[in-house]
């Protein structure tokens, strides 16, 4: 196994001719989607541009430059000359898929172990191209939805013209792989690294819940309650612990990380104070999820793999979520409030069940238990883009140095693709 992912390093690392190295056999192939480091790692721009965090003045000085520009919300984040990590990987991770169902295809017998190694890599480029849509697209509702496009390589020639692809068309494929991918995989994976069955129902329903389509979550997030994955009961956690959370604990439908010392593990990424005072006394999640520093400034700590890295794949509570809200939408408020009160009894001291019948309220809810539980976990910058197009912004501030920078504007929801990635596209 270890020669095993040697290869697969120097495989990724030494591309992009693609006659150095290429997979041959259904074993190079698995050894490849089981590279975590490459493929289960998400982008830190996302985390950068949500308001979970904020930072000092003088840590915000010590950042790279692309990263204070992030900060600060604005579009055109990387100068000419800097490439982006984050950019980078993602296609990579789209190449890496490109080429595995390329040799998948030639096999001659298509055996269930052939079908479940297709589905992971549909499900794995699946889920680097609505991470680049996030970042690099605007919402399907906004007016710019079929004028911005991105270039997009959906074949492993390296050397090929990329499609350039709208936001409507690249989700299309989103969908499409993973409802391949569904039809292919096992229904649980032997590890949480890969995806299954129940793990891309998930990220359906993720998927589902940005395009507003409320019935298809819905139906995608009831299709993960009925696996026997089960919310973790914060009663029995020890919040005196520096990481009270276990990697790949009773909730973790499909490992994701993100990681970076100057942020991630940075002691001045503070949790947005705003955010932190919503937490009441008896909501075990403030003390499980954060630490005071010297300062009683909060700190997070609550990350699902145990340590400073951030988990940022998919949770069961981040499906429980979205089940609720989509209830909601779809006139099922008391399922929804079911929903919620089955999380809350999970999360809070001496808790007593909500009991509301209006359908705003409800929702409002919904959106204040989201905020809090999926805190560092990934997926603000999502609902943040979609509450925008919905007409229900935050308009969160920064200030740094004296300065204030809002993100108040729809043109700031979609970042500029990096001119140096661009000029390599044109060559």
């Amino acid at each position: 196994m270890v020669f095993g992912l040697a290869s697969c390093q120097e495989y990724l690392e030494e591309k992009p001719d693609k006659s150095i190295l290429v997979p041959t056999s259904p074993e190079d192939v698995q050894a490849l989607l089981d590279y975590y480091p490459n493929l289960n790692q998400n982008s830190l721009i996302t985390f950068i541009i949500s308001d979970d965090w904020e930072t000092t003045s003088a840590n915000w000085e010590s950042l790279q430059l692309w990263e204070q520009n992030a900060y600060l919300w604005k579009t055109e984040i990387f100068d000419p000359n800097t490439q982006s990590t984050d950019y980078i990987r993602l296609h990579n991770q789209i190449f890496t898929a490109n080429v595995c169902l390329e040799v998948l295809n030639k096999v001659e017998e298509a055996s269930e172990e052939i079908k479940n190694l297709q589905g992971q890599a549909l499900a794995l480029r699946a889920r680097a191209l609505f991470e680049l849509s996030l970042l690099f697209l605007p919402h399907t509702l906004s007016e710019d939805a079929d004028i911005s496009k991105i270039p997009i390589h959906l074949k492993p020639e390296i050397n090929s013209d990329p499609e350039m692809l709208g936001v409507n068309e690249t989700l299309d494929i989103v969908e499409q792989d993973l409802l391949e991918a569904f039809n292919l995989l096992y229904e649980k994976g032997a590890y949480r690294t890969r995806p299954d069955k129940i793990s891309v129902q998930a990220l359906l329903s993720r998927l589902y819940l940005y395009q507003l389509r409320w019935e298809d979550a819905l139906e995608s997030s009831k299709y993960v309650l009925q696996s026997d994955y089960e919310l973790m009961d914060f009663h029995n956690l020890n919040a005196a612990l520096a990481y009270p959370f276990e990697v790949f604990n009773s909730e973790t439908l499909l490992y994701g990380v993100t990681s970076s010392f100057s942020v991630t593990a940075s002691s001045a990424s503070y949790v947005n104070s705003e955010l932190y005072a919503q937490y009441a006394e008896n909501d075990m999640r403030k003390s499980l999820f954060f630490t005071l520093d010297r300062d009683s400034l909060p700190l997070f700590k609550g990350s699902y793999i145990g340590d400073y890295n951030l988990f940022t794949g998919i949770s069961l509570s981040e499906v429980y979520l979205t089940m609720a809200e989509s209830a909601v939408r779809t006139g099922k408020v008391e399922e929804g409030l079911s929903y919620l009160n089955s999380l809350g009894e999970n999360r809070y001291r001496e808790f007593e069940e909500w009991d509301l019948t209006d359908s705003a309220q409800v929702l409002e809810l919904v959106f204040e238990e989201r905020r809090k539980e999926l805190v560092f976990k990934g997926t603000r910058w999502m609902d943040m883009k979609r509450m925008e197009s919905l007409g229900i912004p935050n308009n969160p501030t920064r200030i740094i140095y004296g300065g204030q920078y809002l993100l108040n504007s729809e043109s700031q929801f979609t970042l500029q693709v990096p001119a140096y990635e661009i000029e390599l596209e044109s060559r």
